[in-house]
Formats: structure tokens, C-alpha cells, sequence
């Protein structure tokens, strides 16, 4: 996280200030409570670009919203997609509810967005697709939410790390996640997906850490997953798949 703090302070920002983005964060306080007292900078005494967990660019626009382990609770307020600078959002580690606000696809800048072990409900947006400059993302240990993975994140062409575990998604894996070139960690593992995997998963020569158990797949491993010769970490652990597997498998995946 301090690496992409980094690089995120380092990019340029063409934009006048504006005072969107304060409102957009007191909106998104007034959806929270906090027993840490990590949000007490939150007032009108301080400049936003002060309050704790918040990161500006030079021209006071909020390109981080950081506020993982803080123990906060309530939902997040719709209002976080008028952060629209906003290159990484972390809220993972808390007791959130709710759902996932759909606004959430304005965040076209976003890079990293986090919201692990809160108790999320309802779905994942579809739109969260046109977050076009997303490259991770992290969904997981939200046992409470449900719905299918929306077949719109195969057209999310920067994401290089998906991770969907230990949640209650069903559905089948979309193959339009056969169409992310840079995908490099995929790990829906710890729901109930059932169906095949889709063939095009393994045609990604960037994959390496691949988690599909603990769900119902069934049906024959696909060939192309032989050919991931840069993974390293393939754990499909599925009772109904089946298939032979080559003789040379070891040599095809030489680092697993």
C-alpha cells in the first residue's frame, strides 16, 4: 500500500480544487460510526486533506480513501463515487453492512479498491466494469453476499488481481474472464459457483495463483490450464472434476 501511496502522489493532476470531494467524505462519514475514534480529525476545524485515512493529490483532490482495521460500522454512503480522483480505496477489515453502492463504477480512476472481511450483502455491481483503470480487486470473507460474478469484469482491461473468496456467490465463472491478459491472481475459492471452468482461463500467459476450491465445479479440467507454465499456485481441490492429466504436467508447469 505505501508503494501505491507513492506512485499515486507522484501523478500529475489537472483539475482545479474543488469542494466536491469534502462533501462526498462528510457524506460518507455521516453513513459511519466508529468505536476507534479514528474519525474525530473528520470535522470542519481541519482541512479534509488532513483527516485521518485521507490522501490528496497537489491540487487537494482525494486520491486515497485508507480506513482498513479501524472498526467502523454502517454502509458505505453512495456518496463515495464523487470522489472521482480517487485512485485507491481500502475499507477492508471492518464490520460494514449493506450493499455495494453502484455508484462506485464512476471511480474511473480507481486502481485498487479493498473491501475484504466487512458483511457485505446483496451483489456485486455490475458496473463496477466501468472502472476501466481498476487493477485490484478484492471482494472477499463477505459471507453474506451473494449473487452471480458479473460477467462485465472480463471487459476491465488493467486487472491484474481478482480475489472473490469466502463469500456466499453462486452462479457459474464467467468466460469473459478468459478475456483479462493481465490477470495474474484469480481466487473465487470458498463459495458455491458451480459449472465447468471455462476453457479461456487458462490461455492467460500472465496467470500464476489460481483458487477455485471449496465450491461445485464439476466436469473435465481444461486443457489450456496445462499451459500455464508461469503458475505457481494451482489449487482446484473439486471432488466432480475430472480429466487425465498429461504425462509431461510437470513439465508444463514447472514452478507450481
Amino acid at each position: 500500500m505505501m508503494l501505491l501511496l507513492s506512485i499515486l502522489l507522484l501523478s500529475p493532476i489537472t483539475t482545479t480544487p474543488g469542494h466536491g470531494d469534502e462533501r462526498a467524505l462528510v457524506d460518507f462519514r455521516a453513513k459511519i460510526t466508529n468505536d476507534f475514534g479514528v474519525l474525530a480529525s473528520w470535522n470542519s476545524s481541519t482541512s479534509y486533506c488532513s483527516w485521518e485515512g485521507v490522501t490528496c493529490g497537489r491540487r487537494r483532490r482525494v486520491v486515497v480513501l485508507d480506513l482498513h482495521y479501524q472498526g467502523l460500522t454502517g454502509t458505505i454512503s453512495p456518496a463515495i463515487g464523487n470522489l472521482t480522483f480517487l485512485r485507491g480505496l481500502n475499507l477492508s477489515f471492518n464490520s460494514l453492512h449493506g450493499g455495494i453502492p453502484p455508484t462506485i463504477g464512476s471511480l474511473r480512476r480507481l486502481w485498487y479498491l479493498d473491501l475484504r472481511d466487512n458483511s457485505l450483502v446483496d451483489t456485486i455491481p455490475s458496473n463496477i466494469s466501468r472502472c476501466t483503470s481498476l487493477k485490484i480487486l478484492v471482494i472477499a470473507d463477505n459471507q453474506n453476499l451473494q449473487g452471480s460474478i458479473p460477467a462485465e469484469i472480463g471487459n476491465m482491461p488493467m486487472l491484474s488481481a481478482l480475489e472473490l473468496y469466502n463469500n456466499s456467490i453462486t452462479g457459474t465463472i464467467p468466460p469473459s474472464l478468459g478475456n483479462l491478459s493481465r490477470l495474474a491472481v484469480l481466487s473465487p475459492k470458498g463459495n458455491h459457483l458451480h459449472g465447468s471452468i471455462p476453457e479461456g482461463i487458462g490461455s492467460n500467459p500472465q496467470l500464476w495463483f489460481l483458487q477455485l476450491s471449496i465450491n461445485n465445479l464439476s466436469g473435465l479440467l481444461p486443457p489450456s490450464l496445462y499451459n500455464l507454465s508461469s503458475s505457481k499456485v494451482f489449487y482446484a481441490a473439486v471432488k466432480n472434476l475430472h480429466g487425465h492429466l498429461p504425462e509431461d504436467l510437470g513439465r508444463s508447469l514447472p514452478k507450481v
